[in-house]
C-alpha cells in the first residue's frame, strides 16, 4: 500500500506531529508499505529529501521570524505542486495531520478527485494563542482557528485524534466521524531500568532525586509555574529539575531560575538525540507537566512506559493518562501548593514512587505503538478500498 502523510509542520521543527509520523512511517515502511511525507521544505525552493529514511516532498516555505525552525509553506503554486506530488507518488490513502495550508489544500484535492483521505487532529488553539498577551486577540485567533479547522475537516468522512478527550472536544464541531487512536509509545524503546553512568556524566546530572520535563519550551507548556513550585519544594526536599527540550522560552526560563535562586539545581539540556532520551527518563524519579493544551502528551506517555509516577495538571487529555493517587497526582492549573505537595510526596517516599511507577507502566501498555499501527492499517485498508488514484490523466504524463 502507498501511504502519503502530510503536515504543515515537520522536521527540523520538532513537535507532536513530527514525532507521530517519524515513529509510524518507518514501521509501515518496514512492513513493506511505500510511505512518503509532504511538508514545508527547509528552503524557499521545492525539494525532495529523506528524513528518517522516509521520502519527504518539501513545499517552498519561509521561516517564522520568532521561531526560525518553524517554516510556513508558500501559497504560491501550492495547489499545482500538491497535484503533481499526488500524481507522482500515486497514494492509496492520504493521511493529513493538520488543517493549515498544506492540509487544507490537500484535503480539497483528494475529495475532488476521489482519493481516499483521512485527517488527524493533534492541535488545540492554545498551542498558538498562548503567544498573544491580549485577551481580545486570543479570542479572535481562537475563533478563526476553529473555523478554519471545521472548514477543512468537515470535508472528510473520518477524523482521528489521540485520546477520547480530544475526540469529545471536536465531535460537536464536525459532521465527520471522530475516533480516538493513540499516537502510541514504543515499549521496546521506553521501559524501566537503570540509566548508564555515561548519560549522567554527559548531561552533568547529580546523584539526587530528579524531577523531569521533556518537550518544547514554549509558553503553553507553563514551565515557569513548575520553576516557582520547585523554588518552594526544594526548601524541604533536595532534588534537581531536568528540563529536556528547546523552544522560544528557553532563555526566559533560565533567567527565571536565576531570579528564584534555583539555577544550580535546574538543568537545561537543550536538544537531546533520540537515543539518549529513554535513559534520561530512566535516571529520573518523577515526571511533571503543567501544560493545559495537551491532546495526549507523548512525554507523559514515555515517562509512564519507563515506570515513572507523573504529576500533571488536571486539564486536556492528561486526566486520561494520570489517575489521581494511583500513578501520580493531578493538580489544578496555577495551584502551586498542590504542585509543591505532589513533588514532596513522591520525591520523599521511594515506596510510593515505585508503587505509582508500576501503575504507570501498566497503564502505558494500552498505548503500545503496535496497537496504533494495527488500528491505522485497518483504517487505511477500509478507506482505500482498492480504488485507483486518478486526475483524469496518466501518472507518467505528470512526470514529463
Amino acid at each position: 500500500m502507498k501511504i502519503l502523510f502530510a503536515s504543515d509542520t515537520y522536521f527540523p521543527h520538532i513537535n507532536g506531529v513530527y514525532y507521530f509520523v517519524c515513529r509510524v512511517a518507518p514501521i509501515l515502511q518496514d512492513m513493506g508499505h511505500e510511505v512518503a511525507v509532504i511538508a514545508p521544505s527547509a528552503t524557499a525552493g521545492y525539494t525532495k529529501t529523506r528524513v528518517d529514511n522516509i521520502r519527504v516532498y518539501g513545499i517552498p516555505s519561509f521561516p517564522v521570524f520568532y521561531y526560525p525552525k518553524l517554516r510556513v509553506p508558500s501559497p504560491v503554486l501550492i495547489t499545482s505542486r500538491l497535484r503533481r506530488i499526488l500524481l507522482e507518488f500515486g497514494p492509496d490513502v492520504v493521511h493529513v495531520q493538520d488543517h493549515f495550508l498544506i492540509g487544507k489544500k490537500l484535503i480539497t484535492l483528494c475529495c475532488d478527485n476521489n482519493i481516499p483521505v483521512i485527517g488527524t487532529n493533534h492541535f488545540m488553539p492554545e498551542n498558538l494563542t498562548a503567544l498573544f498577551k491580549n485577551s481580545k486577540i486570543r479570542r479572535a485567533v481562537t475563533k478563526y482557528l476553529w473555523a478554519s479547522f471545521i472548514n477543512a475537516y468537515n470535508q472528510l468522512e473520518l477524523v482521528t485524534t489521540p485520546t477520547e478527550t480530544a475526540a469529545e472536544l471536536i465531535r460537536s464541531k464536525l459532521t465527520a466521524k471522530v475516533i480516538a487512536v493513540s499516537s502510541g509509545v514504543d515499549l521496546l524503546e521506553f521501559y524501566p531500568g537503570s540509566a548508564s553512568d555515561h548519560i549522567r556524566l554527559k548531561y552533568s546530572i547529580p546523584e539526587k532525586p530528579i524531577l523531569l520535563f521533556t518537550g518544547r519550551l514554549d509558553p503553553e507548556k507553563k514551565i515557569g509555574e513548575i520553576l516557582k513550585a520547585m523554588a518552594i519544594a526544594r526548601k524541604e526536599t533536595d532534588f534537581s529539575f531536568l528540563i529536556v527540550g528547546r523552544g522560544m522560552e528557553g532563555p526566559a526560563l533560565e533567567k527565571m531560575a536565576r531570579e528564584l535562586g534555583i539555577q544550580d539545581d535546574v538543568l537545561f539540556t537543550g536538544f537531546v538525540p533520540d537515543e539518549d532520551l529513554p535513559e534520561l527518563y530512566r535516571l529520573s524519579n518523577c515526571f511533571i507537566i503543567a501544560s493545559t493544551a495537551e491532546l495526549l502528551s507523548l512525554g507523559t506517555l514515555q515517562a509512564m512506559a519507563t515506570g515513572l509516577p507523573v504529576l500533571a495538571v488536571k486539564a486536556g487529555a492528561l486526566p486520561e493518562l494520570v489517575e489521581n493517587g494511583v500513578n501520580g497526582y493531578l493538580f489544578e492549573s496555577g495551584n502551586l501548593p498542590a504542585m509543591v505537595e505532589g513533588i514532596r510526596a513522591i520525591l520523599a517516599n521511594d515506596e510510593l514512587a515505585c508503587s505509582m511507577g508500576r501503575k504507570s507502566l501498566e497503564m502505558a501498555g494500552k498505548h503500545s505503538i503496535n496497537e496504533t499501527i494495527d488500528r491505522l492499517m485497518k483504517i487505511y485498508h477500509a478507506k482505500a478500498g482498492g480504488k485507483p488514484v486518478s486526475f483524469g490523466m496518466q501518472r507518467a504524463e505528470a512526470r514529463k
